[in-house]
């Protein structure tokens, strides 16, 4: 009996839950849908008006009012720099800050994919709705403002080495310059520690490349970090991270001429101080 109680029990709540999924169904096509639909059509207007103040001989007057009309009216501050769209969206949404810089950014990235305002509910639509718009724009801009810090860190780290004192000399034995190119910062040797004598070989010269050159900055940046964190619980994670050791940190400090922890963490927090600075005036 107990197996036939709990089959029916089993039959009850299936048959429940079939019929709120079909009640779901039809919320989801009454108001879900439908709403997106008009919300859609909302949007491709008000990129209509942005479009037209762009296009407008007195489209700084026009940007100039709104502006005025938000603070006067409102209460609502922008930024004298903020561009046309988002004065527009922000001017016609008001009330909510967050959603009106949401739908600046789909009508930018519409404006930026010569998108009309007809074709934007469809262009929404194929590209997953508003929240993967929104998304795909930030990890864009989390990228590119992840890259400038990068480039950033390479900048003040090829100064910092430039001024260094010499780890060690090479004399070729050739009369031929080494090769330079406009892109790069320095020249690149493949060389070979002689087992027999103890000096380095150089077995060859590699023709300047960005790529490399990006790289081994990099590779150089990523294990000074490291050795900024030697001693704490991070400094296994950084080295895991980045296929580092003890062992290698400590054979890459003293061939780069860093007696001990302290002078290798000074040239760090160097590195890290000109590279904030250079992140400062970026913003």
């Amino acid at each position: 009996m107990a197996k036939k109680a709990d089959k029916m029990e089993v039959i009850s709540i299936l048959a429940d839950a079939d019929v709120l999924a079909d009640q779901h169904e039809v919320f989801v096509e009454k108001f879900v849908t439908r709403a997106n639909d008009e919300l859609y059509l909302m949007l491709g207007n008000i990129m209509a008006i942005c479009l037209q103040v762009e296009a407008s001989a007195a489209k700084a007057s026009v940007v100039k009012e709104m502006r005025n009309k938000l603070r006067d009216n409102f209460g609502l501050k922008t930024q004298s720099n903020s561009r046309v769209p988002s004065i527009v969206v922000r001017y016609i949404v008001r009330s909510n800050r967050k959603t009106a810089h949401i739908y600046g950014r789909v009508i930018e990235v519409a404006i930026a994919n010569n998108i009309t305002p007809e074709q934007l509910p469809d262009f929404i639509r194929d590209r997953g709705g508003i929240d993967e718009i929104r998304l795909s724009v930030v990890s864009a801009e989390e990228k590119k403002a992840n890259d400038d810090k990068w480039a950033n860190a390479r900048y003040a780290l090829s100064g910092l080495l430039c001024k260094r004192e010499p780890i060690g000399k090479v004399v070729m034995n050739t009369n031929t310059r080494l090769l330079t190119a406009s892109d790069v910062e320095f020249s690149y040797l493949i060389c070979n520690k002689n087992l027999k004598t103890g000096e380095i070989d150089v077995l060859g010269a590699i023709y300047p490349s960005s790529d490399i050159e990006t790289r081994a900055l990099e590779l150089f940046t990523i294990t000074s970090l490291a050795m900024q964190h030697n001693g704490t619980n991070k400094f296994f994670e950084v080295c895991n991270e980045n296929g580092l050791n003890q062992d290698i940190l400590h054979s890459w400090m003293k061939l780069n001429g860093f007696s001990d922890d302290t002078t290798a963490r000074d040239f760090t927090r160097t590195l890290i101080r000109s590279t904030n600075e250079l992140n400062k005036e970026g913003e």
